[in-house]
C-alpha cells in the first residue's frame, strides 16, 4: 500500500513513530513545500495495508495529544 502525507512533521519524528507503533512501514520525503509561512513535508508511506493503518492511527493519536 502506498499513501502521501503533507506534514510539518520532520521525517525523523515520523521515523521515530513508526518505530514505536511496531509498523514496518518505509517513509521517503519526496518533497517539501511552504503554505501560509509553516514547512510542509511531502512524504511517501510505503508498506503492508495493516502496518500503513498502524503507523497513521499512531500518528493521529499523537499529534492529537493521545
Amino acid at each position: 500500500m502506498r499513501r502521501e502525507l503533507l506534514t510539518p512533521i520532520p521525517l525523523s519524528e515520523l521515523e521515530e513513530l513508526a518505530k514505536r507503533a511496531g509498523a514496518d512501514v518505509k517513509l521517503t520525503l519526496l518533497g517539501k513545500s511552504g503554505r501560509n509561512g509553516i514547512v510542509l513535508n511531502r512524504v511517501l508511506i510505503e508498506g503492508p495495508e495493516e502496518d500503513v493503518g498502524r503507523f497513521m492511527e499512531k500518528l493521529r493519536l499523537a499529534r492529537a495529544g493521545g
